[in-house]
């Protein structure tokens, strides 16, 4: 170990960690396995305090995703930590859930930075039902956004894009937390689209901690079904780069844009679809222009973050030297 490596961890465990809030949508064993992932992520990220865990549908149903999260939090996160049920589809918007309840607890007893990694419902009920604690969220980083024209293709067998799921799964909830002025942070595809968990990076994990074996043995059909549909360099792992903007800033290029939220064609429409002129939102974000919600937004990690994320699903808790950032 480097003498700078060695300060560099000093730092970190001097610094008090950043209370944060879990909104997920966990689905391992069902659907896409990096909302369980970003979770363990930040159980073994000294720079994070977890305060809480909610859930709601989207990789999966709630009924599938309750019982995912429990499993991981009980496994792999701090004592006392219970995940709570939020909403079960965008019409639950609204709704006083008991995740909504517990996170507006919290929010009373501190400030949060909350990683939402799932669709908006629970943050816009949240924010609709007690808008008073919107001060109190000093930070809330999602999963979603594009810049004008971007297609989610992650390889040229890809036949279909990706869709923007969190956001298109409850757009309206997302009207709602852009008119807020909670400030924002999004970690969307692009951002994700340079990071790949290979079979190599799981069979190196499974050697080394009962989480690592846990991901392996549980993140197989996953990254069998990526391999032969989408890409053999593996899955990307989408959610751990909105958590790695939370524990490592430095890794992470960022812009200043402005979001707004606009109908189109629907870029995942089959033949016939686009024939009949079939449309979608999409929320777009602009480099310069003064209409439309200010954020922040994610696009670029630098290749130190590929390690430090193995590593630190694996829980090894290596710490990477901060680095220059440098201009879009």
């Amino acid at each position: 170990m480097t003498l700078i490596h060695l300060w560099s961890i000093l730092l970190v465990l001097a610094a008090e960690p950043v209370d944060v809030w879990l909104d997920v949508d966990t689905a391992n064993g069902v659907g896409d396995v990096d909302d369980g992932l970003m979770m363990i992520q930040c159980f073994h990220s000294p720079e994070i305090a977890v305060r809480g865990v909610s859930v709601l549908f989207g990789n999966a149903s709630l009924d599938q995703a309750m019982p995912i999260a429990r499993e991981i939090c009980r496994k792999f996160g701090p004592a006392g930590i219970e995940p709570q049920a939020g909403s079960s589809s965008a019409e639950d918007r609204g709704q006083p859930t008991d995740a909504v309840k517990a996170l507006a607890k919290e929010l009373e007893r501190r400030p949060l930075v909350i990683l939402a990694v799932g669709p908006a419902t629970n943050i816009a009920t949240l924010l609709a039902t007690r808008p008073d604690l919107g001060p109190r969220i000093t930070k809330l980083i999602m999963v979603a956004g594009r810049r004008p024209k971007q297609r989610f293709v992650t390889s040229p067998r890809q036949w279909q894009p990706h869709p923007d799921a969190n956001f298109e799964k409850d757009v309206e909830g997302m009207r709602v937390i852009l008119a807020s002025s909670v400030p924002l942070v999004l970690a969307p595809w692009e951002v994700s689209s340079h990071v790949w968990l290979s079979r190599a990076d799981l069979e190196r994990m499974r050697n080394i901690s009962p989480s690592g074996e846990w991901i392996a043995r549980t993140s197989q059909y996953w990254l069998t079904l990526w391999e032969a549909s989408i890409d053999e360099r593996g899955f990307n792992p989408f959610d751990t780069l909105a958590a790695g903007y939370v524990t490592h800033p430095d890794l992470i290029e960022s812009m200043n844009v402005r979001v707004e939220i606009v109908e189109d064609l629907d870029d995942r429409a089959l033949p016939k679809e686009k024939a009949q002129g079939k449309t979608k939102h999409y929320m777009l974000v602009h480099e310069a222009g003064d209409s439309g919600r200010e954020a922040i937004y994610c696009y670029r990690p630098k290749a130190a973050f590929h390690d430090l994320l193995v590593d630190r699903l694996a829980g090894t808790h290596v710490v990477v030297p901060p680095a220059p950032s440098k201009k879009p």
